[in-house]
């Protein structure tokens, strides 16, 4: 049997709000029979991509309920009329200087009088590790296993159904102030849509644009956004640390209206058609015009003075993404290097001056992983949206999985084989 579900990301940045939908067709989980392999992670078809300015978020934070609204009801408009299809319900990505995280231990005692580890104790265990002490103001938005140890034997990936004394899990908390999360909520729900469930940005966007070997060796993706750069550093194929970086593709605009004495709109068009990253990378000739406030006779200057302006404000990203993955211990843990997204990472010269600066390698990722509409998300700005898409999909089929193991494992344990067996060593063993 196959069944057709519809999901939609919905991106909510401090410049503009992207909504993807996307079809998710698979088979049934659950049957008796279905291999892994068949129920495994179906790829998402994109039927329509909607993007629309958003002057209602500072820094990831919502300060103007209406604008924000109206923004995500154009966006969902947009991506409902490209797609033919209406969706009543979103995954929202969260970001914002407020956000935290760590990276949390906890251990049970199985008390299976069999010793082997059930559905029930997994829930247990993840109960315990949500086991906090947080201020009454935050929330936990996250709470993902990094890896499973059964009696000391790390590295487990499906504890459920061995058999044990002591069962353990690192988990990676990912917070928030529920108050600001609230707020993003609540414009969602006044757009005349429900929350299927709320994501954190830099989690969702790895999704996107990371390859498994990447993930799996140890990388650290950096979404340039508007206002922030949201962070995720993955090692062994799994989340490590996430963080926001309170700098982005605005600060480099305002950088430019101060050095050059225009206004926003003029120095964001400058920067996108002629902003550079590093300085070496331009030669004596290149040029571009620029026409400063109070004046209506446009200015010829040299590019190289436009990169000099930009490239303090870049390497000073960098450096701060160095900072966050040395206070959490991981630089010398992502060989991998750096992935750069977002609207922000279009910018030459950036991988390249990232390089020069933190001795790791570079490049800029566009979302992958899906089918469909592929040229309409495939620039590093959608990144998160197709994001959002993914885990969900991912996780949903991972669910799906776990829950069709758990009942082949428990039909499998009741069935007259097993239960001649366990009758034959009984009699051999006295036991």
């Amino acid at each position: 049997m196959s069944h057709r579900e519809l999901i939609a990301g919905l991106d909510v940045g401090t410049t503009k709000i992207c909504a993807v939908i996307a079809e998710v067709v698979s088979d049934t989980p659950g049957q008796p029979g279905t291999s892994q392999a068949q129920a495994s992670s179906p790829i998402p078809n994109v039927l329509g991509v909607g993007i629309s300015p958003c002057v209602g978020l500072r820094k990831g934070v919502v300060i103007d309920i209406d604008a924000t609204t109206a923004a995500i009801q154009d966006a969902v408009r947009r991506a409902e009329r490209m797609a033919g299809e209406q969706i009543h319900s979103v995954v929202v990505g969260v970001t914002g200087e407020h956000i935290a995280c760590l990276n949390s231990r906890s251990v049970i005692a199985i008390s299976h009088p069999g010793r082997e580890i059930s559905s029930s104790d997994m829930d247990r265990l993840m109960d315990a590790a949500q086991v906090l002490i947080l201020p009454p103001d935050r929330e936990i938005i996250h709470a993902i296993p990094r890896w499973f140890s059964v009696d000391g034997q790390v590295g487990v990936a499906t504890p459920v159904g061995m058999h044990g004394n002591r069962l353990e899990v690192e988990t990676h908390i990912v917070t928030g102030l529920s108050s600001f999360i609230q707020n993003v909520v609540k414009c969602v729900h006044q757009a005349g849509l429900a929350v299927d469930s709320t994501v954190l940005e830099p989690i969702a966007t790895g999704e996107s644009v990371l390859l498994p070997a990447e993930m799996d060796l140890g990388v650290a993706v950096a979404d340039i956004g508007g206002g922030t750069t949201d962070v995720a550093v993955y090692v062994g194929g799994r989340i490590y640390h996430s963080c926001v970086v309170p700098v982005g593709g605005n600060h480099v605009t305002r950088d430019i209206a101060i050095g050059l004495r225009a206004d926003i709109e003029e120095s964001e068009r400058v920067k996108i058609e002629y902003g550079c990253a590093m300085t070496a990378a331009l030669g004596d000739a290149a040029a571009f015009d620029v026409t400063s406030m109070g004046s209506n006779v446009p200015r010829h200057l040299p590019q190289r003075v436009l990169a000099e302006i930009i490239e303090p404000r870049i390497t000073e990203l960098c450096t701060l993404i160095m900072r966050e993955l040395d206070k959490a211990g991981c630089r010398d843990r992502v060989p991998a290097g750096l992935v750069f997204t977002g609207g922000g990472s279009l910018m030459p010269g950036l991988p390249e001056l990232a390089t020069r600066i933190t001795g790791l390698a570079a490049r800029v990722g566009a979302p992958s992983g899906v089918i469909g509409l592929v040229d309409a998300v495939g620039d590093p700005s959608c990144a998160t949206a197709v994001g959002l898409v993914l885990f969900t999909s991912r996780f949903q089929a991972k669910q799906g999985i776990e829950k069709g193991l758990h009942s082949w494992i428990s039909m499998l344990m009741d069935s007259d084989v097993v239960r001649k067996i366990k009758g034959l060593v009984t009699r051999f063993t006295g036991n």
